[in-house]
């Protein structure tokens, strides 16, 4: 009997060992939902618009509505990284380009050990660390179902009000556009409602961007902006790469790195409220 119980505590303790070594990798395919259309611009000479030209905006615009990313993780930690596509040669000095970009932070890296995340992000070329205490987010669990590939998925949703510094900032510009009519309008706020699916099958708390919490790997992400769908999986019981957080940059909190992009941004606008950019 004694054997039995020796054999029983080596396995499980072999098993414990796999488990924290369990980690994998998730492939995400990015794209932002397309606005409704509009009217398009016409000149007063009524000039045809060059088939050339116009064809390069529109691959511009796919480009920049689709983006990969890749999410490294284990039981504790994740790095979401997006792929960068490589340029497209030009065949000569004169062929057009053009290049759209939605802007979005860097690399984003979430630690539920120790609760905490480093995610990197620019002012205008200039590098930030954004350090911050991991928040426990408000899932709405939902008693939906489907399957994306292989894997059994549940549904789940979470409301992102919204902040005290985005309503005062709305405040701020209607007083401005009261005095003076503004040459861009700005949109009332609204609360961003997020809906995803995760599954238990992948017992994870991570997901793309910096969605977390649920009990199981997020597979499906639409935030009413764009979707992100998972494309592929990788896992493995045997610990390959370590997954570091980023280092790149000056290290502040959210709210520091928020005040000197605002600071900044003043700085450069015109009366109106137009962003100037000298070289």
């Amino acid at each position: 009997m004694t054997k039995v119980i020796l054999v029983f505590t080596f396995l499980f303790v072999g098993l414990q060992s796999e488990a924290q070594e369990f980690q994998g990798k998730a492939e995400y395919f990015w794209k932002r939902i397309p606005k409704k259309k509009t009217e398009k611009v016409q000149s007063d000479k009524k000039e045809p618009i060059d088939p050339e030209f116009e064809k390069e905006i529109q691959e511009a615009v796919k480009r920049a509505s689709e983006k990969q990313y890749v999410l490294t993780f284990n039981k504790t930690e994740c790095l979401y990284e997006e792929e960068k596509a490589l340029e497209k040669p030009k065949n000569n000095s004169d062929e057009i380009s053009i290049s759209i970009t939605y802007v979005s932070a860097g690399n984003k890296y979430l630690n539920t050990k120790e609760l905490s995340s480093v995610v990197e992000d620019n002012i205008f070329g200039k590098e930030f660390l954004v350090v911050e205490p991991l928040v426990k987010q408000d899932w709405k669990l939902i008693d939906e179902t489907k399957k994306i590939g292989d894997y059994n998925c549940f549904k789940a949703e979470l409301v992102i009000p919204v902040s005290d510094k985005q309503q005062q900032a709305y405040e701020d510009f209607l007083k401005k556009d009261a005095k003076k009519p503004a040459l861009f309008k700005m949109n009332k706020p609204e609360d961003k409602v997020v809906t995803v699916w995760y599954t238990p099958e992948i017992p994870v708390s991570f997901g793309p961007d910096n969605y977390w919490g649920l009990p199981g790997l997020i597979l499906e992400v639409n935030d009413g902006n764009a979707i992100l769908l998972c494309t592929k999986v990788t896992l493995s019981n045997k610990e390959k790469t370590k997954i570091k957080a980023p280092t790149k940059g000056e290290k502040v909190t959210q709210n520091k790195f928020d005040e000197i992009k605002k600071k900044k941004e003043d700085s450069m606008k015109d009366e109106d409220g137009v962003i100037y950019f000298q070289h």
